[in-house]
């Protein structure tokens, strides 16, 4: 059979806009730069190398010309948008759109000014437009390490709003502290109970051994008989079918029918050749070659989702609370880079209780930025969050999560709560983690909790430290420990005139301070 018309090469040439994404279709097509297929192909191939993080621009595209790639190529490697948009999806289609945005101008100013001048202008609006943009994305890049869901164009002024607002500012510092404190940071990436799951791109390779071939199933076409069906002309052929025959043998009913009537007896009238048989494709076990040693997937483990609970009560306020806060961020950014869901339950005392789906998103990053700089001040009741994250956890969403709490320990654990909490270890492989935030270990922490970190240097992360030193003079030893210096018998008499300074000091404390032992008591 012949090869006969093939309809889709007439779609062949616009294949790129199934590549370029429905955003690009209207400014791709429409451009007044060029012939409308080379600047699609053109469009594909910089689009395939603004994602592997290479320049756009290479001389041997044909489209733009090169005037135009030697104007706009300055911009783009001085602000160094390969870099920003490697593998992120969103900021390359957005420099592809504002690209096209701009070279669609230069027709516009090129009726106004020679076209040498107006690529110019056109390139430098280009570069204006990307400087703020590129500020303000590295600047996102400091903190999650991944502008996925983040970059989103639409909400700009959103973004913008919230790079200038003093809840970012709390972002950064939090990223900060979180910095200085490496063993928290490791207990919540151990958070979620791994489970394996089979991926060649993401586990080592182990070999198999050869083996005896084994039946497989392949693709084959096949013919399938349609008897007295037509459908498909071949050719034209003698026979004696006389609904089929040709125009120039039905002329002979007119004038020779006894013509006719022979050929029919001989089956020799000319008629179409009509095919009867429909292809089809269709899989068929067949005997397959012989295995041989190959490597093969080994399972990987993924880790399960995080619940967070975090003490925003009063007994928080000022260190704990911003360590605590910086866990938020910490365990945001930690569930973005592996694609791990994440909750948070903001507690206080009893009702007050703030739900956050801690997610990558523009949504997410701006409730988070909200929360950093709120908080309750409450009470502390843990029954609540404890009791949602449980509720979470029996739900196939949740239900390879481990449980975060970050408190100072500072509250009471009912009875019931801690049943309801040993069925859920039990039951549901439940862990709980602690993050304690404070100078003793209570015994509710150890209650409820598998582990516990224990934070004893929080002090450090002050909002507000005085600057002077926590002594009154700088000869604090040799006026209290004398013996320490001393060498001779001269350091004796030193020795006993400090002793005696130290009384009288002793003395005028004891004065100043009614709850200090007095010499009449009994020691």
């Amino acid at each position: 059979m012949n090869a006969g018309f093939d309809p889709r090469a007439l779609e062949a040439r616009f294949a790129p806009l199934d590549r370029l994404g429905r955003r690009l279709w209207l400014p791709a097509i429409v451009n007044t730069q060029g012939e409308p297929v080379e600047r699609l192909a053109a469009l594909d191939r910089m689009r395939a190398r603004l994602l592997a993080g290479a320049p756009p621009f290479e001389d041997a595209d044909a489209w733009p010309d090169a005037q135009v790639r030697a104007a706009f190529r300055a911009p783009c490697d001085a602000l160094g948008l390969a870099a920003l948009a490697r593998a992120h999806e969103e900021v390359t289609e957005q420099v592809l759109r504002s690209l096209l945005w701009h070279l669609d101008r230069i027709a516009w100013f090129e009726a106004r000014m020679p076209r040498a001048g107006a690529i110019e202008h056109c390139a430098r609006e280009f570069a204006g437009d990307w400087e703020e943009r590129n500020e303000s994305l590295r600047e996102i890049l400091r903190v999650f390490e991944s502008l996925d869901g983040v970059a989103n164009f639409a909400r700009w002024s959103e973004i913008r709003g919230l790079l200038q607002s003093e809840s970012w500012q709390g972002v950064l510092a939090a990223r900060e502290r979180i910095a200085h404190l490496p063993g928290l940071a490791a207990v919540i990436r151990r958070l979620g109970r791994a489970r394996p799951v089979p991926d060649e791109a993401l586990t080592e390779v182990a070999g198999t051994q050869a083996g005896p071939a084994e039946p497989e199933w392949v693709r084959r076409t096949r013919d399938v008989e349609m008897p007295g069906v037509p459908l498909e002309t071949e050719g034209i052929r003698r026979s004696g079918d006389f609904g089929r025959m040709l125009a120039s043998e039905a002329i002979l009913l007119r004038r020779r029918r006894r013509l006719l009537a022979a050929k029919l007896a001989e089956q020799t009238l000319l008629t179409y050749q009509h095919r009867q048989f429909w292809r089809e494709t269709t899989w068929v076990r067949e005997p397959g070659p012989p295995r041989a040693p190959a490597p093969r997937p080994r399972p990987v483990t993924v880790a399960g989702p995080m619940i967070l609970c975090v003490d925003t009560s009063s007994s928080m306020s000022g260190a704990p609370e911003l360590i605590a806060k910086a866990v938020v961020l910490e365990a945001m950014r930690v569930a973005a880079a592996e694609r791990r869901a994440c909750m948070l339950y903001a507690f206080s005392g009893p009702g007050d209780l703030a739900v956050l789906d801690l997610s990558l998103r523009l949504d997410g990053v701006l409730a988070v930025a909200r929360f950093l700089g709120e908080s309750f001040h409450g009470g502390t009741d843990v029954c609540e969050p404890f009791e949602r994250a449980i509720d979470a956890v029996a739900t196939k969403q949740w239900r390879e999560a481990d449980l975060l709490i970050a408190t100072d320990g500072e509250f009471g654990a009912p009875p019931a709560l801690r049943e309801r909490l040993e069925r859920a270890k039990s039951a549901l492989g439940l862990r709980v983690q602690g993050a304690l935030i404070g100078d003793r270990e209570t015994i509710a922490m150890r209650t409820l909790c598998d582990d516990v970190f224990w934070v004893r240097e929080w002090r450090r992360f002050r909002p507000h430290v005085d600057a002077a030193p926590p002594i009154h003079a700088s000869d604090l030893t040799r006026r209290y420990f004398p013996g320490a210096f001393a060498r001779d018998g001269a350091g004796a008499d030193a020795a006993a005139a400090a002793a005696a300074a130290a009384g009288e000091v002793g003395a005028a404390g004891n004065a100043a301070d009614p709850l200090s032992p007095r010499a009449d008591r009994p020691s």
